[in-house]
């Protein structure tokens, strides 16, 4: 899309207020997050676990076989500290780690120095496992990177690395220095997502959303009407997510229902004016956000990974049972 093909989307996508207006069509609606830094590091993260999932034989999930990989790294790390190895949450690791305990690959032995915490170990059956997902997740970065030129695939990398660096102190936890990850393409472009998620969040802190309830609040401001189906047809989400979503936001006051005049059984969404009022503020919050994030990377990191984010979802979407109703020939 060119410069000006922008500004004018952009600007078309505001919360003016009008009820009068004609929706616009929903693939011009798509186009401005196709040029979204943070959809598409979304897009392509969800692309990483389908492509380890089609890999991997054994039936665990992408983030359960880097828990197992940082497990077997051998260094005897509780469950803050392979947290920090996988950077995510305490929370979230401690539900991988039952995971993989319940499917028998772990188990857990009481640290002998504090008795208070328990040692995540790899069992014979978890060793015996091993080598398949060291190769299912080789293979996961190899596909990943499919269409992006061999030549460009280190300088994507550090890219990625650049932001990671840069924004380490926003996400979860990542002791990055040394990582068994630190230069695993599918882990970068999760923390570089993680990195764009804790910055929208701090910015619009008091309003408590999410960016998939903005992104949501933003559709069906400028496309409503929309059922739940159709709205994760074009987001690129499963139906039963979005329906949280979009009962979240009624629960709220930002969205109402009507039932389809052509089919009773079917719901349709749209914005409420205290959605508009809502998502008016959020949008200033947002754009500042995603300024804020550029303007902390050296040089021209993000104008510089945006081609490189377009060819990999362009490439790898249809992998995705929901790849979303995007438009590439104006992209970029």
């Amino acid at each position: 899309m060119t410069a000006m093909g922008q500004r004018r989307v952009q600007a078309e996508s505001r919360f003016d207020g009008r009820q009068d207006a004609q929706p616009m069509p929903i693939e011009q609606v798509m186009r401005i997050f196709v040029n979204k830094p943070g959809f598409l590091l979304n897009r392509i993260d969800q692309i990483a676990n389908v492509i380890y999932g089609t890999c991997a034989a054994g039936g665990e999930t992408l983030a359960q076989a880097e828990m197992l990989l940082a497990i077997a790294q051998g260094e005897r790390m509780d469950q803050v500290g392979l947290a920090r190895a996988c950077g995510i949450d305490t929370s979230t690791a401690a539900v991988i780690i039952a995971n993989l305990e319940v499917t028998g690959l772990i188990t857990r032995e009481q640290d002998p120095l504090d008795r208070r915490r328990s040692l995540p170990l790899i069992t014979a059956k978890g060793r015996a496992r091993l080598p398949a997902v060291r190769k299912a997740f080789a293979q996961l970065q190899d596909e990943l990177l499919d269409g992006v030129p061999p030549a460009s695939r280190a300088m994507l990398i550090d890219l990625l690395a650049q932001i990671a660096r840069t924004g380490n102190g926003m996400a979860p936890p990542w002791t990055m220095e040394g990582s068994l990850f630190e230069a695993t393409p599918s882990m970068l472009f999760r923390r570089a997502l993680q990195i764009s998620h804790a910055q929208f969040t701090a910015r619009v802190a008091p309003l408590t959303i999410t960016l998939r309830q903005f992104s949501a609040l933003l559709i069906l401001h400028l496309h409503p009407g929309m059922c739940q189906v159709e709205f994760a047809r074009a987001y690129g989400l499963d139906p039963s997510t979005c329906a949280v979503v979009l009962k979240n936001l009624k629960a709220r006051g930002l969205l109402m229902t009507e039932r389809a005049a052509d089919d009773r059984r079917k719901t349709l969404y749209f914005v409420t004016d205290q959605g508009r009022e809502d998502a008016a503020v959020l949008q200033r919050l947002a754009e500042q956000s995603e300024e804020e994030m550029m303007s902390s990377l050296p040089n021209d990191t993000v104008r510089r990974l945006l081609p490189h984010l377009h060819t990999i979802a362009k490439a790898q979407s249809h992998r995705l049972r929901y790849p979303g109703c995007l438009t590439w020939d104006e992209a970029g």
